[in-house]
């Protein structure tokens, strides 16, 4: 009898050193877990968006027992918590959200050490809902111009434009502010079919989250009409450069131009989202091509005498000059631009948009010199988006008196602010346009 009930006592006993035993090592499993988890990084990143929903992706924490998702509107904001999921989930689905809105998001995976949670360290990720699609209407102007117009959406930053020819792929050709209900693409080919897409975009995290495609409906350009009057002669393309360089950057006084010229975005108009250079201040776009003219008739040995780190070049290259406002490489883009051949390659360039609107100008049935050359004046300053409007005004015969007497009643953009820039156009295309 005493012999049995030692023996339980033993038994008893090893049994409670097994059960301690199993204890710890299970509380040192659980705490270095823990540990593990609250050492590890987890990344948030955007796996989906639609107008009203945010697909969140992350990479998997070992030894976490679930994850937190957080959300917050803005940095001014603080996040709230909007979901709980277990370990083996890498997404999750946020539904109900607003449309055209930035979200941003942060993911922890925890782990339970005793009866506390230890979390992970986190990278955020923005992300927005997309806009709503709208509805493109694509009208034919000529050979080489489609006017579109489409439907306001809400809640966005701005519109990409693409066009598809038949049988082609789709093409970006323009980023128009989120104002425009219109645009007029000068580059179209003729005798061409297209279809156009305008799609609303929200910016986030440097990302465009674009609408959906909705497809306008098919429009056909004309065969490209046979110009009736040779091109402007060189010496008339001279006068033409003399007068634009004049209202742009010479204080209205012919011949004269600054081709060192520099102006921040937003100081000639409120709808100038860029930079704008040179003698002939081009804009945008085409400052970034000028200077492209320039470091390739450089070439990148003499470029880098202004531009020794590259930074300069490589916004060029890779920065979207559409809404390009830097202002830090001012002084290197000055220097480029009144360079010896920044000044040849603007001449180089000014002639070739001078031929480039004439010759769309000339399709429109405007043979008149002296016309051609006001309604080049009126492209340059207001778009090509002017030259019909102000030619819808105009009576026949299409000549410089009848274009100067259209534009006194024309309020438009800048082509109907600035009227002492029309009479200086109309005095020196009388006195030196032959």
């Amino acid at each position: 009898m005493n012999k049995s009930k030692k023996s339980g006592k033993a038994i008893t006993g090893v049994m409670l050193m097994l059960f301690l035993t199993v204890a710890v090592l299970v509380s040192a499993v659980s705490v270095s877990a823990a540990s593990g988890v609250k050492k590890t990084n987890v990344k948030a990143t955007i796996a989906g968006s639609s107008n009203t929903a945010l697909k969140i992706k992350w990479n998997k924490c070992s030894g976490a027992d679930g994850y937190v998702i957080y959300r917050r509107e803005s940095v001014k904001h603080a996040y709230k918590r909007i979901a709980m999921v277990g370990s083996s989930a890498t997404t999750y689905t946020d539904r109900n959200l607003g449309t055209g809105k930035p979200y941003q998001y942060a993911v922890k995976a925890y782990g339970k050490q005793k009866s506390k949670f230890v979390y992970s360290r986190y990278t955020a990720v923005k992300g927005a809902t997309r806009p709503y699609k709208t509805t493109v209407t694509p009208k034919v102007l000529s050979s080489s111009q489609v006017k579109l117009s489409w439907k306001s959406v809400s809640k966005l930053d701005g519109y990409r434009i693409y066009r598809k020819a038949s049988g082609g792929k789709w093409k970006l050709i323009a980023d128009v502010n989120k104002k425009n209900t219109s645009y007029t693409d000068t580059t179209a080919a003729g005798d061409t079919k297209y279809v156009y897409t305008v799609r609303a975009y929200k910016k986030a995290g440097g990302i465009k989250y674009m609408a959906a495609i909705k497809q306008s409906k098919s429009v056909k350009t004309p065969k490209a009409a046979v110009v009736s009057q040779s091109a402007f002669t060189a010496t008339q393309k001279d006068v033409m450069k003399k007068i634009l360089y004049a209202v742009e950057t010479g204080g209205q006084v012919y011949g004269n131009q600054n081709y060192g010229a520099f102006t921040k975005a937003y100081t000639n108009s409120s709808i100038e989202h860029a930079i704008t250079i040179g003698a002939g201040q081009w804009y945008a776009t085409e400052a970034q091509r000028l200077l492209k003219l320039i470091h390739t008739t450089m070439g990148d040995g003499e470029w880098k005498t202004y531009d020794k780190d590259g930074k300069l070049w490589n916004d060029v290259q890779k920065s979207n000059w559409s809404t390009y406002k830097k202002t830090t490489y001012k002084k290197r883009i000055v220097n480029i631009i009144k360079s010896d051949i920044g000044k040849k390659c603007q001449d180089q360039l000014m002639y070739q948009q001078i031929t480039e609107m004439e010759k769309a100008i000339r399709t429109l049935g405007i043979t008149d010199i002296k016309a051609v050359g006001m309604f080049i004046n009126i492209e340059h300053q207001g778009g090509y988006s002017a030259v019909p409007r102000v030619l819808a005004k105009t009576k026949k015969p299409y000549n410089l008196s009848n274009v100067y007497k259209a534009l006194a009643s024309d309020s438009g953009n800048q082509v109907g602010t600035y009227k002492t820039r029309q009479a200086k156009v109309y005095q020196w295309l009388n006195t030196y346009m032959k």
